[in-house]
């Protein structure tokens, strides 16, 4: 159960500012020094956490010598109070677009396979419709999407499934398939089509914080009792590419974004023929039905089944 005696009552009673400044105690760890930087008296500080305590009717900071430090009950509204201050920003940030004629921003976050291989037409479509609604796009690693999803950081996420994304809102995206890019003049370029691990002979080019299919690949080649070569990771799948065709190695990138990328000349893709090489990407939400107009209008248009969004 909550320490809190009711969340809806506890919120009406406390204001931004004081989560602002509890939070700021915690983050420097002192009274004082939260002072200072809040250009505030400690003593107001210090009054306000004790009215925060009061209502949450349970101690929120371990007062020590050397500063202080948040109880679990503490750490429990810095989490709550890190997401409220999001939000704020997000509707201060909402109302300044209104201010400027904009009539909505869809907070997405995407992995490279994503921005890469479909949602440029995708976002392109709906703008079109949509001319007044803005698009903040980020690209992150899957296990980063999610996350930003489950913290409030942005509205919608798309990303391969991982653990991070367990018990978030989802839909189906897309399919891709996975495959190996070599030189064309490589001694795999006569294959139409392989199993990953006959790549293991050669150091592979991989891209960076890209945790699940380095980790897909480390266990394949752990399951043929090999090891990985990884010999240079990079940023983006662009440069992925320029590395395989000066002949540093092979890599492995979806097929939608090799084509995409339009390497066709100086660079080959085989087909793996490997049950991974097979991925789901999704669209995840907290809570479609929840979703700010904005947000929910992209999630329509892009789900590939709408009918679970309503």
């Amino acid at each position: 159960m909550s320490p809190f005696a009711s969340s809806r009552s506890f919120l009406r009673q406390i204001d931004v500012s004081t989560l602002d400044l509890f939070m700021l105690t915690c983050e420097t760890g002192s009274i004082a020094q939260a002072a200072e930087r809040g250009q505030i008296v400690a003593s107001a500080i210090s009054k306000r956490i004790a009215e925060l305590e009061l209502l949450a009717r349970t101690p929120l900071l371990h007062r020590h010598a050397r500063g202080v430090r948040p109880t679990p009950a503490g750490e429990l509204l810095l989490r709550h109070a890190q997401a409220i201050l999001m939000q704020v920003e997000h509707l201060r940030a909402d109302l300044g677009e209104y201010a400027r004629g904009v009539r909505g921003v869809v907070r997405l976050s995407a992995n490279a396979s994503a921005v890469e291989q479909f949602l440029p037409e995708d976002i392109a479509g709906f703008v079109s419709q949509h001319p007044e609604i803005r698009i903040d796009l980020r690209q992150n690693t899957s296990r980063a999407v999610a996350r930003a999803v489950r913290d409030g950081v942005v509205d919608l996420g798309i990303c391969s499934p991982s653990e991070e994304a367990a018990g978030l809102a989802v839909l189906p995206y897309q399919r891709e398939h996975m495959v190996l890019v070599i030189p064309a003049g490589h001694a795999l370029s006569k294959r139409r089509r392989m199993l990953y691990e006959d790549a293991l002979d050669y150091p592979q080019i991989g891209l960076r914080d890209s945790s699940i299919v380095r980790e897909t690949l480390d266990r394949e080649a752990q399951s043929v009792h090999r090891a990985l070569q990884q010999r240079i990771e990079v940023d983006s799948l662009s440069a992925m590419c320029r590395m395989i065709e000066c002949g540093l190695g092979v890599g492995v990138m979806p097929e939608g974004a090799f084509r995409a990328l339009d390497k066709a000349k100086r660079l080959r893709a085989v087909a793996l023929n490997d049950s991974w090489a097979e991925r789901e990407l999704n669209l995840y939400a907290v809570d479609f039905a929840g979703l700010p107009a904005a947000a929910r209008g992209f999630a329509e248009t892009i789900a590939a089944d709408m009918t679970r969004i309503h």
